[in-house]
């Protein structure tokens, strides 16, 4: 099943008639259930832009997004909010969590803005809690927890109302290399166990070797794409390969992992 489909997706920044900038131009995507999909690309690629277009956050030029059968562009306010809630789970560099919320109050706020009822909630939270090594943390406050185990939250947080598409930016960003392995490891687990669809926007060639697929894009347009075989290092030093053909500003990227 087909769960996003982008066609001749362009989006151009200007300014009483004059363009500024072509931030994407003519891309064409697809993504099926349970994909893991990461995109790739250097600084002012166009990454985060193709990203808050699927995120329904801004509206393309041109072209066309479906989302579980969906164009959220010809939907309403109030009907995109609800699809954006509904639909879509979201992870981001900086957890976005809410302090004054417990770990627990946390994950399931998407369920409670629902009105789910409490049993179904404990049912969806104890699985995700015990996968992703949690449930001794649900008590805590945000401020009481490292950072993996934060995002590790954030994760459980975008898949407990099981959407059809997860969209996360740059997760590893705030996390050291420990962390960062957990996390993934979390999240390619929870991926295979749901069959979660998940697109991750990363600069992390060790972040983006969990991925199953990753599209590059180069000055807003697709350069290429590869598939990950059994063999994670072999799929890491291609992702090298293929940044290092691409050239453009990777200054911020971290080649050396362990």
């Amino acid at each position: 099943m087909t769960v996003l489909t982008a066609r001749g997706l362009s989006k151009i920044y200007s300014s009483k008639g004059n363009i500024i900038c072509t931030a994407l131009e003519d891309i064409d995507l697809q993504i099926e259930e349970g994909e893991f999909v990461g995109v790739m690309g250097p600084s002012g690629s166009g990454k985060t832009t193709l990203l808050h277009l699927l995120a329904a956050m801004d509206r393309p030029t041109s072209g066309s997004i479906e989302i579980n059968g969906v164009d959220p562009n010809k939907l309403s306010v109030r009907q995109l909010a609800l699809f954006r809630r509904r639909d879509l789970g979201f992870i981001f560099q900086d957890f976005n969590l809410l302090e004054a919320l417990t770990i627990k109050e946390n994950i399931i706020l998407p369920l409670v803005l629902e009105g789910i009822a409490p049993q179904f909630i404990e049912e969806r939270l104890h699985p995700l809690a015990v996968w992703l090594q949690i449930e001794h943390l649900l008590d805590r406050r945000t401020y009481e927890v490292s950072g993996g185990q934060k995002q590790r939250t954030a994760i459980a947080r975008a898949l407990i109302h099981e959407p059809a598409l997860v969209l996360a930016d740059e997760l590893t960003g705030n996390l050291d290399s420990k962390s960062s392995k957990d996390v993934m490891e979390s999240l390619t687990s929870l991926n295979e166990r749901m069959q979660a669809t998940v697109l991750m926007v990363t600069h992390d060639p060790f972040t983006a070797s969990y991925c199953r697929r990753i599209v590059f894009i180069k000055d807003g347009k697709i350069f290429t794409e590869i598939r990950r075989g059994s063999n994670q290092p072999i799929f890491y030093q291609q992702i090298l390969d293929v940044l290092s053909v691409m050239g453009g500003n990777f200054n911020d990227i971290p080649f050396a992992r362990p």
